[in-house]
């Protein structure tokens, strides 16, 4: 089994050799992981040098972007629809379980993350193993979510509080 997952991330990483930066080249990288997703919507987009190191564990809804050298890890990772992944973010639905008074040779425990539809993760955060987030909600940049939060709000720090809930007016878009 290892040597046909090895197999194909030296497959994704040649690919991906070929395929330029900008829009064109997210759509394109979304392309290529696409057979290996356990779910996909429509226009999944991926940023360069972003890393999906389980896409048998990852499913993604409609219109989901994955930002430029972003990192989903090892574990079971949901993202809903519209979701909205920014640059140098790290996503990881497992720890590390100790043995022997080391981390080194413990083996993980996966445990499943949820991010609603609608959700903006900012710039350099990190969601931790387990964590749920609601729909609607903004992570801000350099956030450390260690626990779930609900719908329509702004999260963030390190560990991640509540900042505020938002209302209908709060950066909505201009028409």
């Amino acid at each position: 089994m290892r040597v046909v997952n090895n197999f194909w991330r030296l497959y994704i990483k040649f690919r991906f050799l070929f395929i330029p930066d900008g829009a064109f080249g997210d759509r394109a990288r979304g392309k290529v992981y696409e057979p290996f997703l356990q779910s996909y919507g429509k226009n999944f987009k991926v940023g360069s040098n972003a890393f999906i190191y389980n896409p048998n564990g990852l499913s993604v809804g409609d219109h989901v972007y994955i930002g430029f050298n972003s990192y989903l890890g090892q574990g079971e990772v949901h993202l809903a629809d519209e979701v909205l992944i920014g640059n140098f973010v790290s996503i990881t639905a497992s720890n590390h379980l100790r043995k022997g008074n080391s981390f080194r040779f413990g083996g993980f425990e996966p445990k499943k993350i949820n991010i609603g539809k609608g959700t903006w993760i900012a710039a350099h955060s990190s969601i931790t193993a387990g964590v749920e987030i609601g729909e609607g909600s903004l992570v801000a940049a350099g956030s450390v979510v260690t626990k779930s939060f609900g719908d329509s709000l702004v999260i963030g720090g390190v560990p991640a509080v509540v900042i505020k809930e938002m209302n209908d007016e709060f950066l909505k878009a201009k028409d």
